[in-house]
């Protein structure tokens, strides 16, 4: 019945700065100063501040102002001044959606600046350019005006400016995953540059920042309907918010969890937070906050059955809608008739309508003064007896927070220790290192897992005078991925020891019948469809052949600096692949001084370097080629190394396994 979402995302990116860039007191206080002052270079940043202040919602009149900085920039021959005010003039046209004149005027500040050689301001132009041309008007090719403006702001390690970048780069990504849902690195990108704004807010103690970038990654996972991850981070906006005295940003936050909470079915919970805003709003006269606490009300009511209230809620909030899209529609028709006939005509209006209003106020003005008196004294005693009321329960819901902090706190700590327990048990399954390096005494293992227990793992071991060794990779990562790992292992030493399967296809085919058969994967209704990606040597006692098996996962054989890469059967094992699924051999002549690579996907995947891209198979390739004829305690150093430079301060995406071994 009702988009909820599709107001959601409006909300916090335009209602902030709505509700707190007019400021009436300090726009009167402005505008004295301007008539007032006599220093020119003083009045053009006075103009241009009072033009920013009003780019929201008096578009005329920023325009004016903005205009009157220019011409006054002309004439002291201020060339920063002038970038400036077209940079004002841009911001003022960007509020009313005039995006062309926007971009124009954004183009000849940065031709200004880039004259000058101001790299801050250069950085700034190519900000706003890159916003309008990469996210309001989508075309996605030139997201160079992004990434030359975070090179400079990076190199002047400007903190705000890189604020500023990180979040249009976050914005970005999440416009090009909401434009195609199926590319999940826009949405893993997203995520990267949100974390990146929230380093350096957290460490420039920038918290309105922080609180508003938590909120946009609320926004981000209320999009993907994950409105558990949604809650969360609107909450932690909500803490920030709360800690800095930010009724404004609070109120948001409480609207977006009640969003959430409405979404995931938690209707009671919701209409609490709906009603509370809505009380909210009324006393401070919040429309636009107002007309979608009316609308969740509206539906949070529908969803109970309270059809009565419903449709009440549902008339108020219509009744609302129609009023501002009036207001809003008049306000666009006014901006735009700007002759000087209309601005005169528009002034005798208000010089008869005031005259009228002083006529009115004059002749019941005594009436007023008494009943005015004892509005006044009602009021005061009311706000006293709100401030008493709202303390006592501002005191109860602390002791609750501390209370549910605790219990909380100790969750974490038990489920801590338990995952540290499973690491125990993992470690205990995987093989001796010493297994490898006694048969190849230059061999090493590259292992990273990215959280504390794994879903990658390794195997190596000897029978009848014949050596295996694996590299698995395990659906998830984690505790999923461990418990998948186990069974794995579980499995091979099955085939080989009990079962005494000795070809390396033959071993993958019965892996991948017994997993399905543990997992339950032959019922057409199981929900459990989780497999892994392996790659199986196997060396004979002289060394002098190898026998390849792998699902999706190569060999990399590096012979006198030539690289030799031996393709994986395409399939998993388990999961989607038929029970009677047959995994080919390859068997390889082996000379000395060969080095063999097998791998898991997680290095070559991982985001980074100066683009927060990813690392990719072909760079990893060049890689292990660079380190092929170093020892093998070198070649684990520098790939290492390698991997800690380019990650940098990006998360870990994923668990990591490589093999060496030189014959």
């Amino acid at each position: 019945m009702f988009k909820s979402k599709s107001l959601y995302f409006s909300v916090f990116f335009f209602l902030c700065f709505f509700l707190n860039a007019q400021d009436p007191k300090n726009i009167e206080v402005l505008k004295k100063q301007i008539q007032s002052g006599k220093d020119d270079t003083i009045k053009i940043k006075r103009l241009l501040n009072l033009s920013n202040k009003l780019s929201s919602s008096e578009f005329k009149e920023a325009i004016k102002y903005a205009n009157t900085a220019l011409d006054l920039s002309f004439k002291l021959n201020s060339i920063k001044g002038e970038a400036n005010a077209y940079n004002s003039m841009a911001d003022a046209y960007w509020f009313h959606s005039d995006y062309k004149k926007a971009q124009e005027y954004y183009f000849k500040a940065y031709r200004i600046n880039d004259s000058i050689h101001d790299q801050k301001a250069i950085a700034f132009s190519l900000y706003n350019i890159g916003w309008i041309i990469c996210i309001q008007q989508h075309n996605y090719k030139s997201d160079k005006y992004l990434y030359q403006s975070l090179a400079i702001y990076s190199s002047l390690k400007d903190t705000l400016g890189l604020l500023k970048i990180y979040n249009a780069l976050a914005s970005y990504y999440v416009d090009r995953y909401q434009n195609d849902k199926s590319k999940k690195v826009y949405f893993d990108s997203a995520i990267a540059y949100f974390n990146k704004g929230i380093e350096y807010a957290k460490s420039a103690h920038y918290y309105n920042d922080l609180g508003r970038i938590y909120g946009n990654l609320g926004d981000l996972f209320y999009r993907q309907k994950d409105f558990a991850t949604a809650t969360f981070y609107n909450k932690k906006s909500y803490e920030i918010d709360q800690k800095i005295s930010d009724s404004t940003g609070m109120m948001i936050c409480v609207l977006n969890m009640g969003l959430c909470e409405m979404e995931n079915n938690e209707v009671e919970k919701a209409i609490l937070k709906f009603n509370f805003l809505h009380g909210y709003n009324q006393r401070h006269d919040i429309k636009d906050m107002e007309v979608l606490a009316l609308q969740g009300l509206a539906e949070c009511n529908f969803k109970l059955g309270n059809y009565k209230d419903g449709y009440l809620f549902f008339q108020k909030y219509s009744d609302m809608k129609e009023e501002m899209d009036k207001e809003t529609y008049s306000t666009n028709i006014s901006n735009m008739q700007s002759s000087y006939s209309l601005e005169k005509s528009e002034a005798n209006v208000e010089q008869l309508k005031q005259a009228n209003e002083i006529q009115e106020l004059k002749n019941k003005k005594n009436t007023y003064f008494i009943f005015g008196l004892l509005v006044v004294a009602f009021i005061v005693m009311t706000v006293a007896a709100l401030l008493f009321r709202q303390n006592k329960q501002k005191q109860l819901i602390n002791i609750q927070l501390k209370e549910q902090n605790h219990i909380i706190a100790e969750k974490k700590q038990e489920i801590d220790n338990s995952i540290q327990y499973a690491k125990g048990i993992q470690q205990a399954v995987l093989p001796d290192l010493a297994e490898l390096e006694n048969r190849f005494p230059q061999s090493f293992v590259y292992y990273k897992p990215k959280d504390v227990v794994s879903g990658d793992f390794y195997w190596f071991g000897e029978f009848q005078n014949e050596f295996y060794c694996i590299a698995a990779d395990c659906t998830g990562h984690g505790v999923p991925g461990a418990l998948m790992s186990i069974i794995g292992v579980d499995k091979i030493v099955q085939a080989i020891f009990e079962k005494k399967i000795s070809e390396p296809g033959k071993i993958l085919s019965f892996l991948n019948k017994q997993i399905k058969k543990v997992l339950k994967q032959h019922s057409d209704k199981s929900k459990q469809m989780d497999g892994m990606d392996i790659a199986l040597l196997k060396f004979n006692k002289s060394l002098d052949e190898v026998e390849f098996s792998a699902a999706n996962r190569p060999l990399i054989l590096i012979r006198n600096s030539n690289t030799f890469e031996y393709k994986a059967d395409k399939m998993a094992i388990a999961g989607f692949t038929s029970d009677q699924q047959e995994f080919s051999t390859t068997k390889i002549s082996l000379l000395k001084n060969d080095s063999l690579f097998i791998f898991t996907d997680g290095y070559a995947d991982q985001f980074g370097g100066e683009s927060g891209k990813k690392f990719m198979s072909k760079n990893l390739k060049e890689l292990l080629v660079s380190v092929s004829e170093l020892s093998s305690v070198e070649q684990k150093q520098k790939i290492e190394t390698a991997f800690n430079n380019w990650k940098k301060t990006y998360e870990q995406v994923d668990d990591i396994l490589i093999i060496g071994i030189k014959i």
